[in-house]
């Protein structure tokens, strides 16, 4: 038997020297130096322009939306009631709101919207409901008053706390997701070190809506902070951050669905059946390699994307309509940053472009957001990590930092990119009244269009449509819930885009 083992070994050690690591193609942007607008309030924060700049694609802007003593380590955002931006503020052990009432890109102010027990690290909202995912697990949050910004009662739905082997170590963030076609919760469970046999560790959990029948839904995930549903398919997907001390280049960081019962490489194995070049050091406990680990290696498909070793990966966000036209078909990703990279790899936002919603391998991974980090070679150059990305309906991207300068970004895209004129005739104006609305609107075009009607929330999500033929026509709100909203009118020879207020 164990010269069965060691001949495995080193098979597959020979193997791995000759693998070519079929790395997601590169693609450039053009991305052009920005710099970053600082509110008044918000200069404390001391970002000096020609040293704390970003790069972004031509046309865009960015500006703080946020920045102050309220943050410490803020990670995952979300979109919660009435369009208000949340984010889980990891070392304060609570969740901040942000309203920005007259939708000029900076917050208004910071309400400390509930408590956690423990570190939290992700948030997500199912309509009025808050969910919060923190290493102890699971908990549900809403507002006594059914209004306002304070989630004031709670329950835990998921309790990790009496299973002490999954807290602690290395990797405490817990990211939880919601399914509602399905009524299921899904959360990462990040390994506890660099690469062990991790029974309890290292896996995606799935559970009913409520939090009972807890199951293990996928394993060999070292740490998938970025677990996300797509919101047109119901897929999900996650990435996931590589074990260290293997080399710049291995393992390369992945991005794919998840299937159940599917098993993606940790500790021993990466991309598709390839092992790990070293089982030395921190490996060796992992030794002897069996007949079990071969098989499950062997189960391995291609993943979705491969980026660059150790960038880190964070909050992924899939694209959506109401982006500009390049951005509509794929995910915005923040990569964090390695620590034992040269050059250091990440620290900025990335774009991955998919064919369609469908698409399940990306076509390119391009730079989208950068200049956080000034020289590759020396980590104190880097003067911000991003983690948190939520995309508005207007197109607009807000990315968070949780170190070095801690703050949330507003990135807003060029005003006339989602489709370009067409003929003579130029784009059509669009006018909504009265905004804000209440139980009815009227839609009016400068001329006449045959297509479409559509509301889109600030998730980008469509909640209304109709057809529209002519100059003008009356939409129903009833069944829309209170907040901001875009209004898209599109058709064969143009598209007009509005704001909309819908008060109760």
């Amino acid at each position: 038997m164990r010269i069965w083992i060691f001949t495995i070994c080193l098979i597959t050690s020979l193997s791995v020297a000759t693998a070519q690591i079929p790395w997601t193609p590169v693609h450039d942007l053009q991305l052009r130096r920005t710099v970053i607008d600082v509110p008044e309030k918000y200069a404390a924060l001391d970002l000096y322009p020609g040293t704390n700049d970003v790069w972004l694609p031509e046309g865009w802007t960015a500006n703080i939306f946020f920045a102050g003593q309220a943050l410490n380590k803020p990670r995952f955002l979300a979109w919660g009631p009435d369009s208000v931006l949340f984010v889980a503020n990891m070392s304060r052990s609570n969740v901040l709101a942000f309203p920005d009432r007259n939708r000029d890109g900076i917050a208004d102010t910071v309400i400390i919207a509930t408590k956690v027990p423990g570190t939290t690290s992700s948030i997500t909202f199912h309509r009025d409901t808050l969910y919060v995912g923190s290493e102890s697990g699971i908990t549900k949050r809403w507002r006594s008053s059914g209004q306002g910004y304070i989630y004031d009662q709670s329950v835990t739905i998921v309790d990790k706390s009496s299973r002490p082997s999954q807290l602690g170590g290395n990797h405490r963030t817990r990211t939880v997701v919601v399914d509602t076609v399905h009524n299921k919760l899904y959360l990462s469970i990040g390994s506890e070190n660099n690469a062990d046999r991790e029974p309890d560790r290292a896996t995606i959990e799935e559970f009913e809506f409520d939090g009972s029948g807890g199951r293990v839904y996928a394993t060999g995930i070292r740490n998938a902070v970025g677990l996300v549903l797509h919101p047109r398919t119901g897929q999900l997907w996650a990435n996931n951050n590589g074990s260290d001390q293997q080399g710049n280049n291995i393992p390369p960081e992945w991005i794919d669905m998840i299937r159940p019962g599917g098993f993606y490489g940790y500790p021993f194995a990466y991309h598709v059946g390839n092992w790990f070049p070293s089982y030395s050091g921190g490996y060796s406990d992992l030794l002897p390699l069996t007949a079990a680990d071969s098989a499950l290696t062997r189960s391995m498909v291609p993943p979705a994307a491969l980026i660059t070793a150790h960038s880190a990966p964070m909050q992924m966000v899939f694209s959506h309509q109401g982006m500009p036209a390049p951005f509509r078909s794929g995910a915005f990703m923040a990569l964090r940053g390695s620590w034992n990279r040269t050059p250091i790899s990440g620290t900025k936002l990335v774009y991955l472009h998919f064919d369609s919603d469908q698409d399940t391998i990306a076509n390119y991974v391009a730079d989208f957001c950068t200049g956080f980090l000034i020289d590759s070679t020396n980590p104190d150059s880097r003067w911000a990590r991003p983690v948190g990305v939520a995309l508005a309906a207007d197109g607009s991207i807000y990315l968070t930092s949780d170190d070095e300068k801690q703050f949330i970004l507003h990135l807003k895209p060029p005003v006339n990119t989602s489709v370009p004129d067409h003929g003579s005739l130029g784009r059509p104006r669009l006018k909504v009244s009265p905004n804000p609305a209440f139980d009815n609107a009227v839609i009016t075009l400068s001329r006449p269009i045959h297509g479409s009607v559509l509301i889109a929330n600030a998730l980008g999500e469509i909640v209304h449509r109709e057809p529209i033929d002519g100059e003008q026509t009356r939409v129903s709100l009833k069944a829309v819930v209170p907040g901001t909203y875009t209004v898209i009118v599109t058709g064969s020879d143009g598209e007009a885009r509005a704001s909309l207020s819908v008060l109760r």
